[in-house]
């Protein structure tokens, strides 16, 4: 029975409530009033129990997620309709606790409901005891793949946490630094400075796999100092927790892997400096480094995933070998390096970044190579697939510089037409990835060459 209409609502079992205070019940009520439905009608027909349902709606016992979604439908409005209003009456309930609100975020998630989720998330962290089942929420969402959920809570719980020394709170940063990273360089490298002091807080195993994707970072910036410290400091952390391993293993005792086999670290550290080395243009300590992770006679583990990372090192060594000796000066290893890249496709493309270099540094004709491998630089432009063992940071900088190099090439030789295709293209890569400070001295180079001509 309708009391005043618009103002109360009574129905039977004695519920009796005013809808002039909007809140999720009495938008309930005023939609089972208008639609003359009666409330045990409708808990046969949704599936709540009706002592439930009376409980919820005379507000002795909360809405639940399930139930809100459950009205929802029932009301035939969209999924989530009534989600931010549950958030605002939240910040008023007592009973407000983790078994009720993890589902809510949960579902939040599922709808994109990130607003939700951030608000929800700030009235939980005024209760410290919510930082951890938060911390594991994030951790989840982030094995999920729905990033922009882990996001918030990896930085409310840093925010919960940034008065401690916890291992929690460096393990946040590492994921908000991981998550963060996107074409935009400059965005890259503020994250990449936020992040930088929590590392020597996460434990051995962790910071081998964080040293290693902060310094690829800074080798797509082109910080080759700071790649190189990174590299140094990741090799002497596996060096001396390979040792403990094998001494954990030879007592009969068990040891946690790191996510890829530990030896690859030592290896990768020098491979890395090798490749630092050649971008000063010390191609003898290049080589030197080569010789250090080609060799793998040190090595134990000799099992499947073990054998074919070794392998992968060795075709590296290889293959840099090749390269080093070309940018050196030894052209006449040339051609059989072309051959060899041939039956390697995932390798061409990053030794075509070099082969470039030589061409223009030597004043080298490498027209057949670059027709020869022009479908795999083509083709790159639109798919953008990772090369080899590269990031996207990385291999963006360094096609951007590639393709600027190519131009170079063309101009000296006075093909304008596709020397200045080549450069276009690179400057709208640098435009996207937000890096020109790298390229700019290149291109004001490859501008005054012209003007002498």
């Amino acid at each position: 029975m309708d009391v005043e209409r618009g103002k109360c609502v009574f129905l039977e079992g004695g519920i009796f409530l005013s809808i002039l205070d909007k809140t999720i019940r009495t938008e309930f009520l005023h939609y089972i009033e208008e639609n003359k439905i009666l409330l045990y009608h409708f808990a046969e027909k949704s599936g709540i129990n009706s002592g439930t349902l009376s409980r919820v709606i005379n507000g002795s016992q909360p809405v639940s997620v399930k139930i809100l979604d459950i009205l929802t439908e029932y009301m035939g409005l969209e999924e989530g309709y009534f989600y931010e209003q549950y958030v605002s009456e939240l910040s008023n309930d007592s009973t407000m606790n983790w078994r009720r609100l993890r589902p809510f975020i949960m579902r939040c998630a599922e709808l994109g409901k990130n607003d939700c989720i951030e608000r929800t998330v700030d009235l939980m962290m005024e209760n410290p005891t919510y930082i951890k089942p938060l911390f594991d929420c994030a951790e989840s969402f982030n094995i999920e793949g729905r990033a922009e959920a882990a996001l918030i809570i990896y930085r409310k719980v840093c925010e919960g946490e940034r008065y401690q020394h916890a291992e929690r709170l460096a393990i946040c940063q590492y994921r908000i630094f991981k998550l963060s990273i996107n074409d935009d360089q400059q965005n890259n490298l503020e994250h990449a400075v936020q992040f930088d002091p929590y590392v020597v807080r996460l434990n051995e195993l962790e910071q081998l796999d964080a040293l290693k994707d902060l310094m690829n970072l800074y080798l797509s910036l082109r910080r080759w100092d700071k790649a190189e410290q990174l590299a140094t400091r990741m090799g002497k952390l596996a060096r001396v927790q390979y040792e403990i391993k094998h001494q954990r293993i030879r007592r009969g005792k068990s040891y946690q892997e790191p996510s890829k086999p530990l030896f690859g670290y030592i290896l990768y550290s020098d491979l890395i400096k090798g490749s630092i080395a050649e971008e000063q243009n010390d191609y003898n300590q290049s080589l030197h480094y080569v010789s250090i992770y080609e060799n793998q006679d040190w090595i134990i583990e000799n099992d499947p995933v073990a054998e074919l990372t070794k392998k992968q090192f060795r075709e590296w060594a290889a293959a840099n070998r090749y390269l080093y000796q070309i940018l050196a000066g030894k052209i006449d290893v040339l051609d059989e390096y072309v051959e060899y890249l041939s039956v390697r496709e995932n390798e061409i493309l990053r030794g075509m970044f070099k082969l470039i270099k030589a061409a223009n540094t030597y004043n080298m004709n490498i027209d057949h190579v670059l027709e020869r491998f022009k479908i795999n630089i083509s083709s790159h432009m639109f798919t953008q697939e990772i090369v080899g063992s590269y990031t996207d940071q990385i291999i963006d900088d360094r096609f951007a510089i590639f393709l600027m190099d190519v131009g170079d090439y063309y101009l000296k030789s006075n093909r304008v037409q596709i020397g200045v295709q080549f450069v276009l293209d690179s400057l709208s890569i640098i435009d996207r990835i937000n890096n020109d400070a790298n390229v700019m001295s290149r291109l004001l180079r490859v501008q005054l060459k012209r003007l002498l001509l």
